[in-house]
């Protein structure tokens, strides 16, 4: 679990920012926060959600807290929830993975405007809204089915807490 989240630290920060969708790049942190909410135990859970965060404000330029502040709350949600949804489903991955890109983004947007350390403009903050939910949308099924048959090609050992 802890080397597929920095794989994907180091993956979020070599993927270019692109101009075209407000400089926003692919929340594959959030997407591995929220994989491990919705199917695993809270104590992995928890383990995933504040290392993921810890990664992705430590390498994000800006105040440190935005995803310290989103990802235990996506965790929260989507651990409680895990059993009335279908995890697995394209659909559901479809509607987190927008919330999950939305949700990171718009708490980002208020902190960084709230400290002065970024200016706030509608325009651009409404472009980076909707990168953030397309991208999201096209990240969790993929960091899902990328993950699921990463897990299944690893050896099953009991007692040693490999899964």
């Amino acid at each position: 679990m802890l080397l597929t989240i920095g794989a994907s630290a180091l993956l979020q920060q070599l993927l270019p920012a692109w101009p075209l969708f407000g400089g926003v790049k692919p929340p594959l942190l959030a997407a591995l926060a929220l994989y491990y909410a919705l199917r695993r135990d809270s104590r992995d859970m928890w383990l995933a959600v504040v290392t993921a965060a810890l990664l992705q404000d430590g390498l994000d330029l800006g105040v440190f807290g935005p995803a310290l502040l989103a990802f235990p709350m996506i965790g929260i949600l989507a651990h409680r929830i895990r059993n009335e949804v279908f995890a697995d489903g394209l659909v559901t991955q479809l509607v987190f993975g927008a919330a999950i890109g939305v949700f990171t983004t718009f708490i980002a947007i208020l902190i960084h405007s709230a400290s002065g350390q970024r200016p706030f403009h509608f325009g651009m903050a409404s472009v980076r809204l909707l990168s953030s939910l397309w991208l999201g949308m096209a990240v969790l099924p993929l960091v899902s089915l990328s993950i699921n048959k990463l897990e299944a090609s690893l050896p099953q050992r009991r007692g040693y807490g490999w899964q």
